[in-house]
């Protein structure tokens, strides 16, 4: 993400359907924007926030996941609902579990 993207510039990004990388510090001057319902830790690869997100025009939150993709950057993924997050996350944990299985 530029670090001249604005808030209301990551929020129609989100709304767009893009996945949007931040860094660590951009991700922490706009979190108190995506309030938190889940927190769940990988145990291989950080952890994966489940958030509530913006929308453009004051509608109703959406929903994204929050991942670490690699140290120091974040990802914000948008998601249609709390139904279909909750699976890309079981998907992601399942997936870790059978790397950890080798």
């Amino acid at each position: 993400m530029s670090q001249h993207l604005t808030l209301e510039g990551l929020v129609d990004k989100l709304a767009d359907g893009a996945i949007v990388p931040l860094g660590e510090d951009q991700w922490v001057g706009v979190a108190e924007h995506f309030p938190l319902v889940d927190d769940i830790d990988t145990f291989m690869n950080g952890k994966i926030l489940l958030v509530r997100r913006p929308l453009p025009q004051g509608k109703k939150p959406g929903w994204a996941i929050v991942e670490d993709p690699v140290p120091s950057q974040k990802v914000i993924r948008p998601l249609k609902n709390e139904k279909e997050a909750r699976a890309l996350i079981a998907d992601r944990l399942a997936a870790y579990e059978r790397m950890w299985d080798g």
